[in-house]
C-alpha cells in the first residue's frame, strides 16, 4: 500500500483526535460529577468521529480523490469573507481558479499541491462557476511541493 499523503494523513488523525479528546472529557466529567448527558453526547461523539474517520480512510485508501499540483499564479483576498481567490497553473500549462479559506497560507510563485474529494453525480463539464464550486467544497488538503509540477516524461 502506499504511504497516505500528508495532509490527508493529518486530517485523519486529527478527526480520530477530536472524537479521543470528546470521549475522554466526556469521563473525566462523567467520573467528577456523575453527569450521564454530558458523557452519552461525548460517547456518541467520539462515534460519529470514528465512524467519519473510518469513511475517510477507506476514501483515501481507495484513491477517491483527485490532485490538482501546480504553481501559485496569483492570490487575492476577499475581504468580506472569510477566503481567498487563488489561481494556479498546472504543467500543461491550464489555469484553474478556486476559493479557499483564508486558514491556508498560499504565496504566489510556489509549487502546490492540492487534494479534493470527488465530487459524486455532478458533472461540471465546461462551466466555470460550477467547477469553482466543486472544487471549494471538496478541498481536503493543501501542501506545499519543493519544486515546481512534474512533467510526464
Amino acid at each position: 500500500m502506499e504511504p497516505i499523503p500528508k495532509p490527508l494523513l493529518l486530517r485523519l488523525l486529527l478527526t480520530f483526535l477530536a472524537g479521543g479528546g470528546c470521549f475522554l472529557i466526556g469521563l473525566v466529567f462523567f467520573l467528577r460529577e456523575g453527569d450521564m448527558p454530558f458523557f452519552t453526547l461525548s460517547i456518541l461523539l467520539f462515534l460519529f468521529s470514528c465512524g467519519k474517520g473510518i469513511l475517510f480512510f477507506l476514501q483515501v485508501k481507495k484513491k477517491a480523490y483527485t490532485v490538482l499540483e501546480g504553481i501559485c499564479t496569483d492570490v487575492r483576498m476577499n475581504l468580506l469573507g472569510g477566503t481567498q481567490y487563488i489561481c494556479l497553473s498546472d504543467a500543461e500549462g491550464d489555469e484553474h481558479c478556486l476559493m479557499i479559506g483564508k486558514d491556508h497560507k498560499i504565496r504566489a510563485g510556489c509549487s502546490y499541491r492540492f487534494y479534493f474529494r470527488n465530487p459524486d453525480g455532478i458533472s461540471p463539464g465546461r462551466n466555470p462557476l460550477l467547477k469553482k464550486a466543486l472544487l471549494t467544497d471538496n478541498l481536503l488538503g493543501v501542501e506545499e511541493t519543493a519544486a515546481g509540477p512534474s512533467t510526464p516524461g
